[in-house]
């Protein structure tokens, strides 16, 4: 009994080592009762199994959300940090720093590709406002595909939209889009590079229509180069061109105001959240608008804020063979 006792030990410290567990001993003493005889083992400094902890999770997995749309997730290996994008309309749902998410989805979103994503950081191209085609065009409802991902220090995925029969029979022109989506440890940066690849000029607007996460409205202050800025004010009827004065924006009502150059680097500062997050534009966007649905509880307006990066006071003229580049870069930090 003793030599099979033995094996038996041996067997679940393997067991325990095989399920992936860390062991350490004990003082505990096991006991173990033969048969007839009633054999007794007694075995000092027993193994005792504790759980380890789950691996780190990949630096870019491909899935399923809940309602089964395709899904990529960037976690970055130094911190945990992490970004989810959507394929359809190619929609940062997520990005999380520090354990703080910035990004918010309404509660009123449609989550099942029925209709584009009311939240994160949704697209509006080739048409940013009303116009010839959709309200804020077509590429928020398609399927992007996955060009390329790439794992390395600061896990990266290109997403590809270019133009196909649905695509021009609401706008007849030969495109590509690429956007890129790349997370740093500090930083959750983002590239859109519109193409010319047919042999006609076309023009176009757009916008990263990004809705940001708030403690509330009331604590928010929107920072940037606003003083003197010319911008429309859209919730007006008609819509009405205004100037603003001073650095600040806060929300007290519906708003909806187009401010034309006004780029660079825009600040929300939550008071509530005690944090600060800057929105830095370096290249290409060139505008900035602020929305927000005051008192409309059904979209959620009191826990977000859109602070886009646009183009949306003039459109851009791109010649065949040619591209357009924006840069648009989100840093999160306490106050």
């Amino acid at each position: 009994f003793g030599g099979n006792m033995a094996l038996f030990t041996c067997a679940l410290l393997a067991l325990s080592y095989t399920a992936g567990s860390r062991v350490h001993t004990s003082q505990h003493r096991l006991r173990v009762r033969g048969g007839a005889g009633q054999s007794h083992v007694f075995l000092k400094d027993a193994a005792a199994v504790e759980t380890a902890p789950p691996p780190p999770a990949p630096p870019v997995a491909t899935g399923k959300s809940a309602e089964g749309l395709s899904t990529v997730t960037l976690t970055h290996p130094s911190n945990g940090d992490s970004a989810v994008i959507y394929t359809l309309g190619a929609c940062v749902t997520s990005y999380t720093h520090a354990g703080i998410e910035t990004l918010k989805i309404r509660p009123d979103a449609k989550m099942d590709g029925s209709k584009p994503i009311s939240g994160g950081i949704p697209h509006c191209f080739p048409q940013f406002g009303p116009g010839a085609i959709q309200q804020h065009g077509f590429a928020r409802n398609l399927d992007w595909e996955v060009a390329s991902t790439e794992e390395g220090p600061n896990p990266t995925v290109v997403l590809r939209l270019a133009d196909n029969d649905e695509t021009r029979a609401m706008w007849p022109h030969a495109f590509e889009a690429l956007y890129t989506v790349t997370l740093t440890a500090d930083e959750l940066k983002t590239e859109m590079k519109v193409h010319n690849t047919g042999d006609a000029p076309f023009t176009f607007t757009g916008a990263l229509h990004s809705y940001f996460d708030i403690s509330a409205v009331k604590n928010i202050k929107i920072e940037g180069n606003f003083d003197n800025a010319r911008f429309l004010d859209k919730t007006a009827n008609p819509p009405a061109e205004r100037v603003h004065k001073g650095n600040e924006v806060t929300i007290s009502k519906e708003t909806d105001s187009v401010y034309t150059g006004v780029t660079g680097e825009v600040k929300i500062v939550d008071s509530g959240k005690k944090a600060a997050l800057a929105i830095k534009c370096s290249q290409g966007w060139r505008d900035t608008v602020v929305w927000n649905p005051f008192g409309d509880e059904g979209m959620g307006y009191n826990s977000f804020v859109c602070a886009e990066a646009a183009v949306a006071s003039f459109p851009i003229t791109l010649q065949p063979g040619t591209a357009w580049t924006g840069l648009m870069d989100l840093e999160s930090t306490k106050l």
